[in-house]
């Protein structure tokens, strides 16, 4: 057991020093006193942000590009706080306003002069392990108030069911709001959520389902009083961890996860070039 133990702490460790850095470590001390994870969130929204927006084809008005650009960044945010009844710090404080506006002009810029970046084909085959990264780092991060936030109701906190449902919030509020709200798109539009749509399947739907994977996985490790009726006492002290412990096992899940999702793009963007290719040798 205590190889076991070991084994697992040696592999977890990789992670679990990776979040630490992303959520203790700010950007400059002085110019931008803002933590890499949320900077790095920032950064990757205003890419897929500007990318949904070149396929539409539409020219955005300034307000337009922030305001969708903020929705997609805080909807997951905003939304877990509402149901916590916890007031979103954008009602507060204007640091998230800077963090998250920032970099989103820097990179508008950046992908102006060098348009072909966005486009690269290799983006989220070389992006996905900082995606499971921060994805994870933003459920857990949510659970962990559950927990520790006393003004949260008790009927709350003790419903396995709701950590379920925050996980998935918390997992891809922002994206999901953005796309209903067309966002990216210069006529804003109330639209089905995507997870909702004919045909999207297992993949398309996995930014909600992972949520809640990693919600019951980290809610469980950190022997949560939730899923006391889930879990067997017996059972629990095999698996229980720290809250970053548990945190790492949610980046693992995540990882894995984005993985074959891009793995997947991948195998269908090459069959579907290969059957181009055919046909065009048999016109």
């Amino acid at each position: 057991m205590a190889a076991l133990a070991q084994a697992s702490a040696y592999a977890l460790r990789p992670f679990a020093d990776a979040l630490t850095f992303l959520t203790t470590t700010h950007v400059h001390p002085t110019l931008f006193p803002y933590p890499w994870a949320s900077t790095l969130h920032a950064t990757r929204v205003s890419m897929v942000y500007q990318n949904n927006m070149r396929k539409s084809g539409n020219n955005l008005s300034w307000g337009t590009y922030i305001a969708g650009y903020l929705i997609m960044c805080w909807g997951g945010m905003v939304i877990s706080h509402t149901l916590l009844s916890l007031p979103p710090p954008i009602l507060f404080s204007i640091n998230p306003y800077i963090n998250y506006i920032v970099p989103h002009l820097v990179v508008t810029l950046l992908f102006a002069i060098f348009p072909d970046i966005l486009t690269s084909p290799n983006l989220d085959l070389v992006l996905f392990p900082l995606d499971a990264l921060l994805r994870a780092n933003a459920v857990t991060s949510t659970l962990t108030m559950i927990s520790s936030n006393p003004a949260i109701d008790s009927k709350l906190t003790s419903s396995a069911l709701f950590h379920v449902i925050i996980g998935a919030v918390a997992s891809c509020g922002g994206g999901v709001s953005a796309a209903t709200l067309k966002t990216w798109t210069s006529e804003w539009s109330f639209g089905t959520p995507v997870f909702l749509r004919s045909g999207v399947g297992i993949w398309g739907s996995l930014d909600v389902w992972a949520g809640s994977l990693v919600a019951i996985v980290y809610s469980t490790m950190t022997i949560h009083p939730a899923f006391d009726e889930i879990v067997p006492f017996e059972v629990r002290p095999a698996f229980a961890l720290s809250s970053l412990g548990a945190k790492a096992v949610g980046c693992y899940i995540y990882t894995i996860l984005f993985g074959l999702r891009v793995w997947k793009a991948k195998l269908t963007s090459a069959a579907v070039a290969k059957k181009g290719k055919g046909k065009t040798k048999t016109q």
